[in-house]
C-alpha cells in the first residue's frame, strides 16, 4: 500500500511532537501547548530575538531558548527517523513548521520513510520503537478496509488523540490519507463529538478516558457512526454506553507502541481477533509473519485458538533499584490503600532525580493533615527501604497525556 506523508500531515506530526517537548520542559504550561491548533505559518522564535517575556509566544511565535530548540529538533529527528538524510541540521536554520515539513519531506525522500515512536514511559525513560513504513501503512490500510465492510463509507475522521503516538499515527494520519477524508482535531474534535454535532459517516479515534467521558453527554448518536479505541482496556459500559446510544460500531484496537496494533474487536462480550500480520510464537511471544521478528507481547494472553485471545492479566513491569526488581504498581497500589489517599502514580526517578522512586499523591479531601514524611513512615512498616518512594507529591490530580495515560512529573 503506496501511502505518503503529505504537507498537512507532517506540520500536525511536527506540531505535536513540538507539544510533546514543551510539555515535557515545561509542565506548566501542558494544557496551552496540548490544545495548540498547528500550522504551517507557526514559527520557532529564538528567545534572543523575542520581544517581551522570554518565554511569550503570540498566535503564529513559539518562543524557545537554544536548548529547547536542540530538543524539539532532535525529537523531529528520531521522530522521522533523518539522522541518514544529512540534511537534519536544517531544522536549526529554519523557523517555520511549513519549512521544517518540507525538511522532513526530502529527508524521507533521500533517505528513510520508517518511523520511531516512544513509549510512554510508564515506569521510567520513554523507549524508541521503530517502525517499517510498510508494516504501519499496511496496518492503516486493513483497518480501512476492514471499517468500510462493517459500516457505509467513512466521511470524515474526528481524532480526539494526538497524532505522533503509534495509534494516532495509524488512525488519524494514515488510515484518513486512505480514506482520502477530512480530518477533525483538537478542541474542535470534543465538541464535535460531546456537542450533539456528529454527522452519519463520522469515524471517532477515542481513547477510552474520553469516550467514558462522552458517553455521559451523548443522548443519541446518528446511523454508521464507527468508534475506535486503543492506549489501556476500555470498560465494558462505556462501549455498552455507545451502542445504546446508536453507535454503528466500536473497535477496541489491541497493542503497544512496539508492536503497533495486534488485534481488534467489537464487543467487550468477544474475544481479540489477531491481526493477519501476526502469528503466535510462544504464550508469551508474537512473530511478525514477514520479517520472523519476534516480539514479546505486553500482557499475559489466553489463546482460545491461533487467531483469537482475551487479555487474561496485564503485565506488572519491574525496575531495578540498586540490584533489586521493584514494581512500582504494587508500590501505587498500596499508597492508595492508605485511609486519606484517593489515587496515586509511582515511577523510577530519571537519572537526573536521583535513585529509587518518586510518587505523586491525590489526597480524599484537602483538610488531610498527612505529610510527605507521615506517608513515608507508614510506608515503611509495609515495604523495603529501597520500594519507599524517596519523593512524594501531592496534588489535585495524577498528571496524564493527551490520550488519558499517566505522565511524568517534576520534583
Amino acid at each position: 500500500m503506496s501511502v505518503n506523508l503529505k504537507k498537512p500531515a507532517l506540520v500536525q506530526l511536527i506540531g505535536d511532537l513540538i507539544a510533546e517537548e514543551l510539555t515535557r520542559l515545561r509542565p506548566a504550561e501542558s494544557n496551552e501547548w496540548r490544545r495548540r491548533r498547528w500550522l504551517p505559518t507557526d514559527e520557532l522564535v529564538p528567545q534572543s530575538k523575542a520581544t517581551g517575556k522570554a518565554t511569550d509566544s503570540t498566535d503564529n511565535e513559539i518562543v524557545v531558548d537554544s536548548l529547547e530548540w536542540m530538543a524539539i529538533a532532535g525529537r523531529v529527528v528520531q521522530f522521522f527517523q533523518m539522522e541518514e538524510s544529512g540534511i537534519e541540521d536544517y531544522l536549526l536554520r529554519k523557523n517555520t513548521l511549513g519549512d521544517w515539513s518540507e525538511i522532513v519531506q526530502k529527508a524521507r525522500n533521500i533517505a528513510s520513510q520508517n518511523i520511531t515512536v516512544t513509549t510512554s514511559g510508564s515506569t521510567g525513560q520513554p523507549k524508541p520503537c521503530r517502525h517499517p513504513w510498510a508494516q504501519l501503512t499496511d496496518e492503516a490500510d486493513y483497518f480501512a478496509k476492514l471499517i468500510s465492510t462493517q459500516s457505509t463509507s467513512v466521511h470524515r475522521v474526528i481524532a480526539l488523540v494526538p497524532s505522533h503516538h503509534i495509534y494516532g499515527l495509524l488512525f488519524s494520519v494514515l488510515l484518513p490519507d486512505i480514506l482520502d477524508v477530512p480530518v477533525i482535531r483538537g478542541f474542535t474534535a470534543f465538541q464535535q463529538v460531546t456537542g450533539g454535532s456528529l454527522q452519519s459517516g463520522d469515524l471517532i479515534i477515542g481513547f477510552p478516558e474520553a469516550l467514558t467521558q462522552a458517553t455521559k453527554l451523548l443522548s443519541h448518536i446518528p446511523n454508521e457512526v464507527t468508534f475506535t479505541t486503543s492506549s489501556g482496556p476500555c470498560p465494558a459500559e462505556t462501549t455498552n454506553a455507545l451502542y445504546e446510544a446508536g453507535a454503528s460500531r466500536v473497535i477496541e484496537i489491541y497493542g503497544s507502541s512496539e508492536t503497533a496494533g495486534i488485534g481488534y474487536r467489537f464487543s467487550p462480550e468477544q474475544p481479540f481477533l489477531l491481526l493477519p500480520r501476526w502469528q503466535q510464537e510462544s504464550i508469551n511471544t508474537l512473530q511478525e509473519k514477514h520479517t520472523q521478528q519476534s516480539y514479546e507481547l505486553p500482557d499475559k494472553l489466553n489463546w482460545l485458538s491461533d487467531k483469537s485471545f482475551i487479555v487474561s492479566e496485564r503485565v506488572d513491569s519491574a525496575v531495578v533499584i540498586k540490584g533489586t526488581n521493584v514494581y512500582p504498581s504494587r508500590v501505587m497500589t498500596l499508597i492508595e490503600s492508605h485511609p486519606a489517599v484517593s489515587a496515586a502514580a509511582v515511577r523510577q526517578k530519571k537519572p537526573a532525580e536521583g535513585k529509587g522512586l518518586k510518587a505523586f499523591v491525590v489526597l480524599k479531601n484537602h483538610s488531610e493533615k498527612i505529610t510527605e514524611a507521615d506517608l513515608k513512615h507508614w510506608l515503611s512498616e509495609h515495604l523495603l527501604d529501597i520500594e519507599v518512594p524517596t519523593h512524594i507529591t501531592f496534588g489535585d490530580a495524577i498528571p496524564v497525556n493527551e490520550m488519558g495515560k499517566q505522565q511524568d512529573w517534576s520534583l
